[in-house]
């Protein structure tokens, strides 16, 4: 099923969000959900299905909203019928199934089962420990099971905030989905191309909804996704009309012109975030309207899983980057040789909640805010602060300028799970690898380098995961050295080269040729944006 044919999820819920932001806050309400009893349960016979009676707690004691999976024999999920589940993201061949199985509960919750073995595991977020307990029952029998749940680490105690800046799910659920998975702040798409929530409503005053003073969710957030690649619009001022039938006419560009036409100042609303790296006219992005945030951690980074093709983009080189972790180092390339060609640009995380199996908040973007938590607090610390991306180790980078040009770098990491290893990163070539030791979920590193051979460092680190990968990547921090940028220019080069040969070629591609040569002159002109990159040869 296609990207197109899942969108039609989007108009069924979207039908109470209107309601939902004129009336917010809502969150007083929340301990009405839920199925608690007041009493023992009756006798059962044998045969009679058994009851698991799940309440999650915090390092309090009080219950909180946690996501839950009930694993059966044979690979069976279990829930109650009344689950707040993820109903729209679909199985992709490679992934694990156990998400779409799990549910989102707060409160006592019950799960009917027949009789036999069971694990139920119980997460709150990537900041809490994952607990897992095995539990044997027998026909009628009723068990009760209370989990409690300890945060491994307090970002927020330590001034990050994290966010996740894209998110498909129904906004009367999000605010529950984001107490689950404990994300500060929740980018909500309301206008995903021809499915618009505010068609014909008006536009909201309160586009904020304050789910507790930690947890945001924003809903005025629009998605161009077609065939050149998929735009992330975020913090509209008015309404956009997405609802085009072109799949590459009118560029993806437009919209982002329009949108970037409503701010008040450059540093303003809307926000654009490009989705991920290898949509085909990326690169023409990132040389004529480059984002505020680009897309490292994106929604191929599954929590059981990893969706290594690139879908409807340029296809990586297989020989070069083989396998589920060449295509993560392609992705992170791509990203590098922007970087290269001196387009400093922050890297976001967006779990596409609702479209591909993850929860909300799976990745995660943290920025380091030195004022008051607010939506505009943090998109402001993430353009010009401290942050990082992740869905699982945490880090923590201080560089100190050295006599002779150099630079020290000290990397703490720390991670729930066991970490594998801390990369040092400078203009895309890995200058330092230090390997966790055996079992450790948190290690030091550090490196002196000659900041003189490069424009820009970064750090990388990777958590031990038999069915994923779990990254952690900081943002680039600059240096004063040179680098030729000349191989990247003309990487790029020959991409665009290649995509406008087949926008000629391609006799469906447009209506009109009017269509095809707006479209190859904005190709053009990022083809000469690189070609000035290269230099002498």
């Amino acid at each position: 099923m296609s990207t197109y044919e899942r969108r039609g999820f989007l108009r069924q819920s979207f039908l109470s969000a209107a309601s939902l932001a004129a009336s917010w806050p809502l969150h007083a309400d929340f301990a009405k959900e839920g199925s608690a009893l007041s009493g023992p349960e009756p006798a059962r016979l044998s045969d009679a299905p058994a009851k698991l009676h799940i309440e999650v707690v915090d390092e309090t004691g009080e219950p909180v909203w946690a996501r839950l999976e009930v694993r059966g024999p044979e690979g069976k999920m279990y829930g109650p019928e009344s689950a707040l589940g993820d109903d729209s993201a679909h199985h992709f061949p490679g992934i694990g199934p156990w998400y779409l199985g799990s549910f989102v509960a707060k409160s006592e919750t019950v799960v009917e089962v027949p009789a036999g073995e069971y694990t139920v595991i119980a997460e709150h977020g990537t900041e809490y420990e994952r607990l897992e307990k095995r539990v044997v029952v027998t026909g009628g029998q009723s068990i009760r099971l209370r989990i409690p749940l300890k945060p491994w680490v307090r970002m927020n105690e330590l001034g990050w905030w994290s966010a996740d800046l894209h998110v498909h799910r129904d906004p009367a659920d999000t605010p529950k989905l984001a107490l689950a998975e404990d994300l500060n702040f929740s980018v909500l798409f309301t206008i995903w191309n021809k499915a618009n929530l505010w068609q014909g409503k008006e536009w909201p005053k309160n586009p904020v909804l304050e789910v507790s003073p930690r947890h945001l969710v924003t809903l005025l957030n629009a998605e161009d996704e077609r065939g050149g690649g998929a735009w992330l619009l975020q913090g509209l001022q008015k309404n956009l009309d997405l609802a085009v039938q072109g799949r590459w006419y009118p560029p993806g560009i437009d919209f982002v012109r329009q949108a970037r036409a409503q701010r008040s100042d450059a540093s303003g609303f809307p926000w654009f975030d490009c989705e991920k790296p290898f949509w085909w006219e990326v690169p023409v992005v990132m040389a004529l309207e480059p984002p505020d945030s680009f897309g490292v951690l994106h929604n191929h980074f599954i929590q059981y899983g990893i969706l290594s093709n690139e879908a409807w983009g340029r296809p990586r080189d297989r020989e070069k980057y083989p396998g589920v972790r060449g295509f993560v180092d392609y992705s992170l390339d791509l990203y590098y040789r922007y970087l290269n060609l001196g387009l400093r640009i922050p890297p976001s995380a967006g779990s596409a909640s609702g479209v591909l199996p993850n929860p909300v908040g799976y990745n995660r973007v943290y920025a380091k805010l030195d004022k008051p938590f607010s939506v505009k607090a943090w998109y402001d610390a993430l353009r010009n602060g401290p942050s990082f991306v992740t869905n699982g180790p945490v880090l923590f980078i201080n560089t100190a300028n050295l006599p002779g040009d150099k630079v020290h770098v000290t990397v703490e990491a720390r991670a729930r799970e066991p970490l594998e290893k801390i990369e040092i990163v400078a203009n895309g070539q890995v200058i330092g690898q230090f390997l966790a030791p055996q079992g450790a979920r948190s290690f030091q590193a550090e490196r002196t380098l000659a900041a003189g051979y490069y424009t820009w460092l970064a750090v990388r680190c990777y958590g031990k995961s038999e069915s994923t990968i779990r990254l952690a990547h900081s943002r680039p921090i600059p240096l004063a050295g040179t680098w030729n940028p000349r191989e990247d220019a003309l990487f790029f080069t020959h991409w665009i080269e290649e995509l406008a040969d087949q926008a000629r070629s391609d006799s469906e591609r447009f209506r009109y040729p009017a269509e095809r040569d707006t479209v190859l002159g904005l190709y053009e002109q990022a083809r000469r944006f690189y070609s000035d990159k290269m230099g002498p040869s």
